[in-house]
């Protein structure tokens, strides 16, 4: 008989943490291959008797001191044994279960126990105003070339770190590739103190963004389970702007209360940054492609400028000193930085490809005068 029963919400890392660790841990992926093979060796035996053997049958219930299921193991269970859960673990003796983001079909069938079943929520860290100091400290040594985004940037941060919100606060960044869009979201994040979830939308097509977007198969991916697992508070949506218009349904919840369900699952994500990047040339356009119905939905809507000469200039000085740093000495008797910097500098212009541009062009430089030296020894 099940003695304990507990529901954890959250990252792998805080729920492995909750593991009794005094007991045995079997998982449900090891009990699902086990209950498979006594099916087949059942089976077989069957065939040659009349009826069944109680007796025989009280003895092979398997004791389990604690079942464990983790996220990416429900894939490992047939449809049909996730929806009769509780009479597929009834075939064992199972004495405690942890179960980390349960489908919420399977979540379900526990209603009538749930004077036994412990919920625990993953507490994720935010922003606070300490936050924002170090981003008023640090935002234009991290990001080059957007000094005008950082005020708006505070002014946009401030209602979640005053506590002020009681769903995520939503950001737009838009403007010209390689400016610094997708790295301010992995700064704020880095001041959190926590790993970005980032999704790239630009690699979904239409026919596979449904069903992770809306759900189909619980042996799928999907944006509400990937959600439920997520490890920070800061969700970076990049190049929202690439799929088709007829999903921007899909996120208004999410955007309005901070949740996301899905047909098998239902996450929660209050007290977080959802920052959506994208290449719209101006707000307007914003508006007009998305819709009035998302755009408005957005808490902030910040524009990043094409990086200035000046700009890139302090960019490719940064790049060079950061790959020189990476050289062996050896190779550094080959490759000075001040000469690297130098040569580069003609060839870094606003217009360009931004950030990635001008350390793709100091990673080639190197590469090319390292290969040169080699085929010349």
């Amino acid at each position: 008989m099940l003695k304990k029963i507990v529901f954890f919400y959250g990252p792998k890392y805080n729920f492995r943490r909750r593991l009794p660790k005094n007991k045995p841990l079997t998982t449900i992926s090891e009990l699902a291959i086990y209950s498979d093979k006594k099916m087949r060796e059942h089976t077989f035996k069957i065939q040659g008797k009349r009826g069944g053997d109680a007796a025989e049958k009280q003895e092979e219930r398997l004791a389990v001191p604690c079942l464990v299921a983790y996220s990416e193991q429900y894939a490992s269970i047939s449809e049909s044994a996730l929806h009769s859960f509780l009479s597929f673990i009834d075939q064992f003796e199972v004495e405690s279960l942890y179960l980390q983001n349960p489908p919420a079909h399977l979540a379900a069938q526990f209603r009538n126990m749930h004077s036994r079943v412990k919920v625990i929520k993953h507490e994720y860290k935010t922003l606070n105003f300490e936050s924002l100091k170090r981003i008023d400290r640090e935002y234009q040594l991290a990001i080059i070339g957007q000094e005008e985004v950082k005020r708006r940037l505070l002014t946009a941060l401030y209602p979640l770190a005053a506590k002020k919100l009681s769903k995520p606060l939503v950001l737009l960044f838009y403007g010209p590739t390689g400016v610094g869009k997708s790295e301010t979201a992995k700064y704020i994040s880095d001041v959190v103190g926590q790993k970005l979830f980032r999704r790239q939308f630009s690699m979904f097509h239409s026919n596979e963004f449904a069903p992770y977007l809306f759900g189909g198969r619980h042996t799928g991916d999907s944006l509400a389970k990937d959600l439920m697992e997520r490890e920070s508070s800061v969700i970076l949506f990049d190049e929202f702007d690439k799929p088709n218009p007829l999903f921007h349904s899909a996120f208004y919840q999410l955007f309005d209360e901070g949740i996301y369900e899905d047909r098998n699952y239902r996450a929660e994500v209050k007290n977080a940054v959802i920052i959506c990047t994208s290449n719209y040339a101006s707000a307007e356009e914003a508006r007009e492609r998305l819709g009035a119905p998302l755009f408005a939905r957005f808490d902030a809507v910040i524009e990043f400028r094409p990086l200035s000469d000046e700009a890139l200039g302090v960019i490719l000085a940064k790049s060079c000193r950061e790959e020189a740093e990476l050289l062996t000495a050896e190779e550094r008797e080959i490759i000075s930085e001040e000469e690297l910097c130098a040569s580069l500098r003609p060839h870094v212009a606003a217009g360009g490809d931004g950030v990635r541009g001008v350390k793709r062009l100091v990673r080639e430089k190197i590469s090319e005068a390292l290969l040169d030296r080699a085929l010349r020894g």
